[in-house]
């Protein structure tokens, strides 16, 4: 039962055709072999035939040589030369035929106790008879020798008295075997019968057996794949909290249902991750906003302060100190978003790839479901064969009613015969059909899976599609945040010499411009790379948002 449990769809269904084919091959052989035994012209019917042929030809004539005894008595008692003459000329002819008809029974009849009675016992009298009136009788007609002719007939009443008795035996002896015959067939045919009734039972039984198990495994065949298609269309529009039931086995169907299960963990998984990415990249986005206004407030603060740098230098000094300790954490927040953003790359190549995992995995489930197409196609072929088997078979039965017909009484009992092997026949065709609907039917629900298939691979394939182009923004964002690092720490740098040359800050006025100046293009574009950041963070959103992952 486990072996037929983890068997796949296709060889379920090959094997309950092959029992199915195994029992009706042993039906029809069984047929065939009780028609061919009982039909007319057959074994049984050749040896009842031949019985019946020995009866009739024993009778008179030509192998009981009545008449020819006859005859001769009238050619005794007749007178006119011409009667003579056309008596003689019968006998000489029921002689040929005596002749003619024990050569033929001499090569038919096999050797045996009624083989000697009809060639030896009855035939050496009647011989002897022939040959005693040729040799005898007929010369001494001629001669009109009254006593020797009257001795000769008391011979020949001799011989054909011991002839006579003869036949009667080989009577005897075919009737007898006759009936033994009639007998054995009358048998062989009740047998036979009681064997096509329990092989005709066998037979529905097996069909019912197999409609039952085609029943039971279409229903759970589409069972699971409506649930398969139920979760891709779920997984399609985005609602990643389907959940797929546990299933037993190891056909195609679980496999299907075990991989969806599997795919929509993992997409769920990448979905979460991508989120809480987004959420921290925004965040950083967000200190980077602050940041970059600080950073303009201070630069505008060296613009109003220039004017009042020889009267304020201790000021100077601390808002150096202020703007070092700044500077370090607008370096370490950079450095930080650099990280935050290497590891958003690292999970969109995870993506890709689970991405393309899971386009592999739909194109195999699709090639899955199409070899199943192909199998039901071929079991349509097979129902189609054993539908003209029992159409051949219908056609059989008929022709031996046809000729049990013909025979008369003799072939009432092969009539009966026929006709039940005719309605057996009709009912294997009804079985058939029925299979074949069932076939349709599951070619019906696979094509749909099928078609299902194909409509998740396309969105797979722009979910994989939009991964990418996300990639490509986050490592632009990357450039950009490793690009405001190295730039962050030449500002550090420069504030650190600031506060170190606080006492030649007189004569390095026009190079504290400079670096102001170049503070201010930092922080624009600083500025739009964070414009950037956030929009790249936006439309990651936005492309995750359309899922639903569970709790």
């Amino acid at each position: 039962m486990s072996f037929f449990r983890n068997l796949g769809l296709a060889g379920k269904l090959l094997l309950l055709v092959g029992v199915f084919v195994a029992v009706f091959a042993a039906f029809a052989f069984v047929s065939m072999r009780t028609l061919e035994t009982v039909r007319v012209n057959g074994p049984v019917y050749r040896d009842i035939i031949q019985g019946k042929d020995i009866i009739a030809d024993v009778l008179p004539p030509p192998q009981y040589i009545i008449e020819t005894h006859l005859v001769t008595l009238q050619l005794v008692e007749e007178a006119d030369p011409a009667a003579q003459a056309a008596l003689i000329e019968r006998g000489n002819a029921l002689r040929l035929e005596f002749e003619s008809r024990h050569e033929y029974w001499r090569r038919t009849l096999s050797p045996g106790v009624l083989a000697d009675a009809m060639n030896v016992t009855a035939y050496r009298p009647a011989l002897e008879y022939l040959d005693t009136r040729d040799k005898e009788l007929l010369p001494a007609l001629k001669a009109k020798d009254e006593a020797r002719v009257r001795a000769i007939l008391a011979t020949l009443k001799q011989k054909y008295e011991a002839h006579r008795r003869a036949v009667d035996e080989v009577v005897r002896m075919a009737t007898a075997q006759n009936a033994q015959l009639e007998k054995a067939a009358e048998d062989s045919v009740r047998s036979s019968s009681r064997d096509l009734l329990w092989l005709g039972a066998l037979v529905v039984a097996v069909v019912l057996l197999i409609a039952w198990v085609t029943g039971r495994m279409a229903d759970e065949l589409s069972r699971r794949i409506g649930k398969a298609a139920e979760v891709a269309a779920q997984v399609a529009s985005g609602d990643l909290t389907a959940s797929v039931p546990e299933t037993s086995g190891t056909d195609e169907s679980a496999r299907l249902l075990f991989a969806i299960r599997r795919m929509t963990a993992d997409l769920s998984s990448l979905v979460t991750r991508v989120k809480q990415a987004s959420i921290e990249l925004m965040s950083t986005a967000t200190e980077f906003t602050a940041t970059s206004r600080q950073q303009e407030s201070a630069i505008s603060g060296f613009g109003s302060s220039t004017n009042e740098i020889a009267a304020a230098v201790k000021e100077i000094s601390a808002t150096s100190a202020e703007l070092l300790a700044t500077m370090e954490g607008v370096n370490a927040v950079a450095a930080q978003t650099a990280q935050l953003a290497e590891g958003g790359r690292s999970g969109l190549r995870g993506m890709d790839e689970t991405m393309h995992q899971l386009e592999q995995a739909t194109s195999a489930i699709s090639a899955r479901l199409s070899a199943i197409r192909e199998k039901t196609s071929d079991i349509s072929g097979v129902v189609t064969t054993i539908t003209k088997v029992a159409d051949q078979t219908n056609l059989l039965s008929v022709n031996a009613a046809i000729e049990a017909e013909k025979a008369g009484e003799q072939g009432l009992g092969f009539l009966v015969l026929a006709r039940e092997i005719r309605r057996l026949a009709d009912q294997t065709a009804v079985a058939t059909l029925d299979i074949e609907q069932m076939v349709r039917h599951m070619q019906s629900a696979v094509s749909a899976g099928v078609m299902e298939m194909d409509r998740f691979a396309a969105d797979v394939k722009r979910g994989v599609s939009s991964s990418q182009q996300v990639a490509s923004q986050l490592g632009q964002i990357i450039t950009q945040v490793q690009t405001l690092s190295e730039r962050f720490d030449s500002v550090n740098h420069g504030m650190r010499s600031q506060s170190q040359g606080a006492r030649q800050i007189s004569e390095a006025m026009a190079q504290l411009m400079d670096g102001a100046r170049q503070s201010a293009t930092s922080l624009k574009e600083f500025n739009a790379a964070t414009a950037h950041l956030r929009d790249a963070v936006t439309s990651l959103k936005e492309e995750i948002s359309h899922f639903k992952v569970p709790g």
